[in-house]
């Protein structure tokens, strides 16, 4: 079942969470990066990037956060603003820092010359994002030809970010799109992409719920029913996050929520802070409220569930938005790729914990002999 592909915007909190997580298993995980557009403002230079600088810095925080293992880039929010030229700068810039990034095209980029320059040597030598709504069979055969590729040579990136998740018998009708696509070509691999998360923060203010993980559910099943080989087909969500990408514009936008999202065997908790009061203490008792949801999975699951326990314990500040969407994602990865690897009969080291009593030791009285 593994490596786990999640779709994450290519933001401070996610980045940085893919980099800390754990080595085992962190070398499980292909991800599909998406670029946000220059309007959004980067939050290391504090404004919006112009388009030399999208190139640079995309490349420089690769190279610093994700340059061992394979990724995919996806970069269509960005290409209108860069333009041809610039969407080449961007990738030669990328794949240098990272020799395994694979470009992530839609069909109709697959007739665009220039996404030849950015395949692999080796495969999967490109990727295509393909709505389940959309797929047009012939015109994907034809674009994968017209891109100089086979079909053995791509991997496909099924989104079904629209499809009614929730809906009896949607199994299957997922199923029948895995068995179209494997029936018409070998793909080096085809891969679900999926979300039930809300587009809107469903917790109201200094509450909580449970938001079902009906993606996981219902590729579990579509893998029973579909006739491909499961060693062909991938895994994908968006995190504890809504599958429509959405970028805020340029300026910013309302405050930020406190709030976090933990991730559990069949469900997402959120658990949402007070709108008033001094944030490290409402974060403190958002990270105390997780420790007592009965979903915590223990401080030794990811260094982001040893955060959250030193919050809830008054061991650590509060930490920042970006750090909550942080905490948020390195738990999620860990989550899903353990979910994935206990399909295959794998299992994973504990990571290392806090102990109150080491805390404590640190400002111990000296003992006089």
């Amino acid at each position: 079942m593994l490596p786990y592909h999640p779709a994450l915007r290519f933001k401070q909190g996610e980045y940085i969470a893919t980099a800390r997580i754990a080595r085992d298993v962190q070398r499980h995980i292909q991800p599909r990066f998406i670029l946000a557009p220059p309007k959004e403002r980067d939050p290391e230079k504090g404004k919006p990037l112009t388009e030399e600088e999208i190139a640079v810095l995309t490349g420089e925080r690769i190279a610093k956060h994700w340059p061992l293992y394979p990724a995919y880039l996806d970069a269509r929010y960005v290409a209108p603003h860069l333009g041809d030229e610039g969407l080449k700068a961007l990738f030669r810039i990328a794949q240098r820092k990272n020799e395994q990034l694979a470009a992530v095209a839609s069909v109709q980029d697959l007739f665009n010359p220039i996404f030849r320059e950015f395949l692999r040597t080796s495969g999967p030598r490109i990727a295509i994002h393909l709505p389940y709504e959309d797929i047009d069979i012939d015109a994907l055969l034809n674009g994968v030809e017209a891109a100089g590729c086979k079909p053995s040579e791509c991997a496909v990136f099924l989104d079904f970010t629209k499809a009614p998740l929730s809906m009896e018998g949607v199994s299957g009708s997922v199923a029948g799109v895995f068995d179209t696509l494997g029936s018409v070509a070998q793909w080096a691999r085809i891969i679900f992409q999926a979300s039930s998360f809300p587009s809107k923060n469903p917790a109201e203010s200094d509450g909580q719920c449970v938001i079902p993980r009906h993606e996981w559910e219902v590729f579990l099943a579509a893998l029973k029913e579909c006739s491909v080989a499961p060693n062909l087909i991938g895994y994908g969500d968006f995190g504890p996050d809504h599958g429509e990408i959405r970028f805020r514009r340029k300026g910013g936008g309302a405050a930020p929520i406190r709030h976090l999202r933990y991730t559990g065997k069949k469900s997402t908790i959120v658990v949402r802070g007070k709108e008033t009061g001094k944030q490290g203490d409402v974060m403190k008792a958002v990270c105390e409220r997780v420790l007592n949801s009965g979903e915590f999975a223990g401080q030794g699951y990811s260094y982001a569930d040893d955060m959250i326990w030193r919050v809830a314990k008054g061991l650590s500040n509060a930490g920042t938005p970006s750090m909550w969407r942080e905490w948020n994602m390195a738990h999620h990865l860990s989550q899903v790729v353990k979910d994935l690897g206990m399909l295959s009969g794998m299992s994973f080291a504990e990571g290392p914990v806090t102990r109150i009593a080491e805390q404590f030791a640190l400002f111990a009285e000296p003992v006089e002999e």
